[in-house]
């Protein structure tokens, strides 16, 4: 890989699957925990704990996407700068997908 959008995304998708990973093997029992703090996720202990394992889901599937995506990105050529702005731009919006989803997921369970 040797354009900086390949590399940005890939090195965000690996952090993203890892830390996705963390959070679902080991999420956070408390509510006074660090991890997917909103409103709807601390209305009670089941809520919380259905929002942490979704959210981490969610979060090591987007991950795996902005990895297969960094791979077919190697074959585009974006100067450095647009390169990283659009990698950054996916993993952000693919931060607020997490989000919106997780939020409705919750609002739909509970």
């Amino acid at each position: 890989m040797d354009n900086t959008f390949s590399l940005t995304l890939l090195i965000i998708g690996i952090v993203q699957v890892i830390i996705g990973l963390i959070e679902y093997v080991f999420p956070p029992k408390s509510r006074n925990q660090k991890g997917y703090r909103t409103k709807s996720a601390s209305m009670s202990q089941q809520s919380w704990d259905f929002a942490q394992k979704y959210a981490a889901k969610l979060t090591i599937i987007f991950g795996l996407v902005s990895i297969v995506i960094s791979y077919f990105g190697s074959r585009f050529f974006l100067s450095d700068l647009i390169g990283f702005i659009v990698a950054v731009t996916i993993a952000i919006v693919s931060g607020i997908i997490v989000y919106i989803k997780t939020e409705n997921a919750i609002k739909d369970k509970f």
